[in-house]
């Protein structure tokens, strides 16, 4: 009896707490249908993680460390860049599910032709095949920016503040123990099947699902907050340029955040190299990548129950900040690791950390400035690091070209290490307000 009552108040939010009661109506099925979506989204991307299957797939088609990089920098970059353009269009619309669920199918496309790459290579050289595969990459991340921006706003309208990190938390452990189960298929397809069939047939895997969490999305109900609101105000421009200067000119705690991610983003050169350097370090076979993918997931698993928990207690803020300590704790992991056991713990310390680095930065984005501004603070805050997470990869593979991955890992947890200092100077908007 006890039971039924905590997870009837889970799925309730607090009385004390001043919510629209249309959000509140509506909470328990946007909570429950944004769940399962974030969740099988995970699944899916555990047959094409783009943090070891991709970068490792790319591997057999080409020795050029830059190549490899941009896989990882192509699919970030095009989360992050896209927003700037569309901030000023998506605070305008009146709703922003119908704009969010169009986008979201324009995202699912590049999964239907990712496979395609695989089974090209049976007919066509791999220096052309790795083209082709880059083309695809750079579509999955630019139409997975275009989807970015309404679905952050529709989250952040249907998942009360006090709430969030419990949402994504909830979500992505969920999905990371799907994800788990997925890349231990993954692994068995890639061992067991001939190359590049096996490639081919874990990415319309992850496709399928990516689709099934599509159907979810779909199930969400859009409050209606501003009824009186005009969509797509007359001589509002799409990049409201004025409103972008005005922001950065006048709020000092946002520039300093904007910098934060930047050293942050550059930091993150090496995440792309991890899963291809262990495997050639150690002399390992491809079926390793999965291993490595299931190690990741399996302690996000933790990282989400952490995080889900601790992080609407010490805030989005603090969360980030431990994220962004662990995240150098890994590169130092990386470069004293002598065996592939003590490698092992690089992706289990990687996938806590990653965990709360992706609950913070989401929550951290919605909080920095009004409600009615935060379509102009998530395209800001989202898209001038998004730069830099292009560049990150390149860089990361120059010096590994030239250098070695020593030189690269060592590099990045400099800039780590900036963006923690610069961390502990950001402060909360509701603190702000406080203040």
């Amino acid at each position: 009896m006890q039971f039924r009552y905590h997870i009837h108040a889970f799925f309730r939010p607090p009385s004390d707490v001043p919510i629209d009661p249309e959000v509140r109506k509506h909470y328990k099925r946007n909570f429950i249908a944004n769940t399962l979506d974030n969740a099988i989204w995970y699944v899916g991307d555990s047959f094409v993680s783009v943090t070891t299957i991709l970068p490792v797939f790319a591997s057999k088609m080409t020795d050029s460390a830059v190549m490899i990089g941009l896989v990882t920098a192509l699919v970030n970059a095009g989360w992050f860049i896209p927003q700037f353009f569309l901030a000023g269009y998506v605070k305008n619309l009146k709703k922003k599910l119908p704009f969010a669920k169009k986008m979201a199918i324009l995202e699912r496309l590049p999964a239907m032709i990712l496979p395609v790459t695989a089974i090209l290579l049976h007919w066509i050289p791999d220096r052309i095949v790795i083209w082709i595969f880059m083309i695809v990459i750079a579509m999955r991340g630019f139409s997975s920016g275009m989807v970015a921006l309404p679905w952050q706003e529709v989250i952040a309208m249907v998942i009360p503040s006090s709430m969030r990190s419990r949402f994504f938390g909830i979500a992505r452990m969920l999905g990371t123990i799907g994800a788990v189960i997925g890349s231990t298929v993954s692994g068995i397809i890639l061992s067991a099947v001939a190359y590049p069939n096996n490639y081919a047939l874990s990415f319309i895997i992850g496709a399928i699902f990516i689709w099934i969490s599509f159907f979810f999305f779909c199930r969400n109900i859009e409050p209606e907050i501003n009824p009186e609101k005009e969509e797509n105000v007359p001589n509002k421009p799409l990049v409201d340029l004025k409103a972008y200067k005005n922001i950065l000119n006048t709020d000092k705690n946002f520039r300093i955040y904007i910098f934060s991610r930047i050293f942050f983003q550059l930091g993150t050169m090496s995440a792309g190299f991890m899963a291809v350097y262990g495997i050639q370090h150690f002399s390992l076979t491809d079926e390793y990548a999965a291993i490595f993918s299931g190690l990741l997931f399996t302690s996000s698993i933790l990282g989400n129950l952490i995080w889900s928990f601790l992080g609407d207690k010490i805030g989005p803020r603090n969360t980030l900040l431990f994220s962004t300590i662990l995240q150098a704790f890994v590169l130092v992991l990386s470069l004293v690791a002598e065996s592939i056991w003590v490698y092992y713990l690089v992706f289990l310390v990687y996938g806590i950390a990653q965990s709360g680095f992706i609950i913070g930065d989401l929550i951290l984005g919605m909080e920095l400035g009004s409600e009615e501004d935060r379509p102009l603070y998530l395209g800001l805050a989202r898209s001038i690091p998004g730069v830099f997470v292009l560049l990150a990869p390149i860089i990361g593979g120059v010096l590994v070209e030239w250098t070695g991955y020593w030189t690269m890992f060592l590099t990045s947890l400099v800039l780590f290490t900036i963006s923690i200092v610069l961390i502990l100077r950001v402060c909360e908007f509701k603190q702000l307000n406080i203040t």
